[in-house]
């Protein structure tokens, strides 16, 4: 059950709006046609290596996030990002003709958000356990109809960039949600954390081998705004928009956990962190949630890189230092 807890946090964590709605999915994968599946089974290797390595070191990048000032800085910069998607991705779903249940949703999205700012990672987990599966089924049931392994579109003319994309899709997913994960491995063994991270690792690759060919069907939606949502039309849709919402919320909880997180340890104003961590990134989303993904979402995978890349070089002088 504790493995299976962490997968739920871990896919909730990655799960957001623009992989649910497709929209990360288009920018990253499937506008590389046929280039796009081998690069999705790299994906899957590259997020079971990484998820295992922040689970294994966890209290080590637990540590760096809160004093390591470069480090936080760059997981600061993500979250507010991500967070802004979430936000944007919400405020675009929210569209009934009632401004009073639009308000009331939103009222209650920032409750949450104030609730896991306050309590912690107990009330995230609770949420994953019950919404993550919840939304998975759904989103699979909704777009099998629409599923077909012929007539779709495989040509591109960027395939030399999808290994670049693919990695730099890996860094952007893995940086915003490592606080999360360091958290979540304390408690397990290490045989679960192999098998946590295994499993999360084939989850995604199993949606992303889904959704991707979906959009290769239909290769005109990857311009749209949430291309999945695209391909479907009445009831259908009308679900799918409370998948994405789904999709939208849980990861911008796990997110306001991580970015609050990350600033306890620099500043002890719990006004000033609940404005950076909350309402800053919905400010930021008044940008839209295409241009978000479109423009800044790129950007926040080199900013992963490099944070990938410091916690190496930190450990690595922490294992000279030990040596001594």
């Amino acid at each position: 059950m504790a493995t299976f807890s962490v997968v739920l946090a871990i896919v909730g964590t990655i799960v957001g709006s623009g992989f649910i709605s497709g929209k990360e999915i288009a920018v990253f994968f499937a506008r590389f046609g046929l280039f796009s599946y081998p690069c999705i089974f790299l994906a899957f290797f590259l997020f079971w290596g990484i998820f295992y390595l922040i689970l294994i070191k966890g209290d080590f990048i637990l540590d760096k996030i809160k004093t390591s000032k470069f480090c936080f800085l760059i997981n600061f910069i993500i979250c507010t990002i991500f967070s802004s998607a979430m936000f944007a991705g919400i405020g675009n779903l929210l569209k009934f003709d009632n401004f009073f249940v639009n308000f009331l949703i939103f009222i209650i999205i920032l409750i949450i958000c104030y609730l896991i700012f306050k309590r912690g990672a107990k009330i995230l987990n609770k949420l994953n356990f019950i919404f993550i599966p919840l939304m998975i089924i759904i989103f699979i049931l909704l777009l099998s109809q629409k599923f077909s392994l012929s007539g779709f579109d495989v040509s591109s003319s960027m395939g030399g960039a999808s290994i670049f994309y693919c990695i730099l899709y890996i860094f952007l997913n893995t940086s915003n949600g490592c606080v999360l994960i360091a958290g979540l491995g304390q408690k397990l063994t290490k045989k679960q954390k192999a098998r946590a991270s295994f499993l999360s690792a084939l989850v995604l690759m199993l949606i992303l081998l889904f959704a991707n060919t979906l959009l290769l069907q239909s290769y005109s939606s990857l311009s749209e705004d949430m291309p999945l949502l695209s391909l479907l039309t009445g009831g259908a849709r009308a679900t799918m928009n409370f998948v994405i919402f789904i999709g939208c919320s849980t990861s911008l909880f796990s997110l306001i956990y991580t970015s609050s997180f990350s600033m306890r340890g620099l500043c002890n104003n719990e006004f000033l962190i609940f404005f950076l961590s909350v309402i800053l990134p919905l400010l930021l989303s008044l940008f839209g949630f295409n241009n978000i993904v479109t423009y800044l979402y790129p950007l926040s995978s080199v900013l992963g890189l490099f944070m990938m890349l410091d916690f190496c070089i930190l450990y690595g002088k922490k294992l000279k230092q030990s040596n001594f």
